[in-house]
């Protein structure tokens, strides 16, 4: 074998050992059993999570082992089928007062796309408890009046990252843009936030 290519292999496994040693799991712990809040500081037309779901037929109970979900939610979020959804995800730190940005950002262009993906962050903690699937997948957040079904389940939100994380509170931010069949954005965009804190794990 080559040896420049060889090279190449050797540091890419090193930098691969580097990155997984720095790494470290966090689990988030979540403050209300209610799960969401509204974001702060929005334009007026922008709606928050009951302007995506209406959660009559869901119900959220806390306990010492974190807070379950059961039953079922429908879409309300008055956009087209054929629309693309965009999320925006972003962490924020309670900081004297004030949320503070961090560098922990994602932004998937079309989020319904990567729904049902195993390897996004979301996936464990909520896409695999949907019962439907199939319809979901195709409808997604973008049929109004879609019911998407979950198993009961405890909410567990496990994520890696290299960025030290300081003990404190946090928010997650969830941001959904939808953008019609000529890329125009539509107006009634979807803010909302889950706040608690974040308690390393062990290895």
């Amino acid at each position: 074998m080559n040896r420049g290519l060889v090279k190449i292999w050797q540091l890419l496994f090193l930098l691969e050992c580097i990155k997984n040693s720095m790494e470290a799991k966090y689990e988030f712990v979540m403050e209300d059993e209610n799960i969401f809040t509204a974001c702060t500081d929005e334009a007026p037309e922008t709606l928050d999570i009951k302007g995506l779901f209406d959660f009559s037929n869901n119900t959220f109970d806390m306990n010492e082992s974190g807070v379950t979900l059961s039953g079922n939610k429908t879409v309300i979020w008055d956009i087209q089928p054929s629309d693309r959804v965009e999320l925006a995800a972003s962490i924020l730190y309670f900081d004297r007062g004030t949320w503070q940005p961090t560098t922990l950002n994602l932004k998937v262009k079309d989020f319904c796309k990567a729904m049902f993906d195993k390897n996004q962050l979301w996936y464990d903690a909520y896409s695999k408890h949907i019962i439907n699937t199939a319809e979901i997948k195709e409808k997604c957040f973008r049929v109004k009046g879609a019911v998407i079904m979950l198993e009961t389940y405890s909410v567990d939100f496990i994520m890696s990252t290299g960025f030290p994380l300081k003990n404190g509170r946090y928010t997650i931010r969830f941001r959904y843009t939808a953008f019609d069949a000529n890329e125009v954005k539509r107006p009634n965009e979807i803010c909302f936030e889950i706040k608690g804190v974040f308690n390393k794990l062990n290895k």
